[in-house]
C-alpha cells in the first residue's frame, strides 16, 4: 500500500464515487396523504436531488413497504455520512412540499367580505 500524493486524492474520489450506489426504498405513506402523482413527483425530485449531490453514483429509486436505503461501494465513516445526507435530503424534499398538488383556495375573498360584514353588525 503506497502513500497517495495530493494530485491522486481526485482520481481517488472519482473511483470511489464511480463505485458509488445508492437505492433508496420509499413508501407512499412517507408523505401521508398523498395522490399517486404527488407520490411520483416526490420520487423524481428525489431522484435528481441524489443525481445532483452524487453526480458519479449509480442512484435507484425503488418502492417498498418500509423506507430505507441500500448503500454499496463505500463503508464506515463514508457510508454514515452518504446516509446522513440522503436523510436531510429526503428531509428538505418532503418539507419545501414542491411535489404536492397546488390546492384550490376554498376560502374566497365573498366569504372574507361576509365575515367582515359580520364583524361590523357585531359591532
Amino acid at each position: 500500500m503506497g502513500i497517495l500524493s495530493a494530485s491522486d486524492l481526485p482520481l481517488r474520489r472519482n473511483q470511489m464515487a464511480s463505485r458509488l450506489s445508492i437505492t433508496y426504498y420509499t413508501s407512499h405513506e412517507l408523505l401521508g396523504i398523498a395522490s399517486d402523482e404527488e407520490y411520483r413527483r416526490f420520487k423524481e425530485q428525489l431522484l435528481q436531488a441524489f443525481e445532483e449531490e452524487w453526480p458519479e453514483a449509480v442512484i435507484n429509486i425503488n418502492d417498498d413497504e418500509e423506507p430505507y436505503f441500500d448503500i454499496e461501494g463505500v463503508s464506515g465513516q463514508a457510508e454514515l455520512d452518504v446516509r446522513t445526507r440522503a436523510e436531510d435530503i429526503i428531509d428538505e424534499i418532503i418539507d419545501t412540499g414542491l411535489w404536492r398538488d397546488e390546492e384550490d383556495d376554498f376560502y374566497n375573498e365573498d366569504e372574507e367580505l361576509e365575515d367582515e360584514d359580520d364583524d361590523e353588525d357585531l359591532r
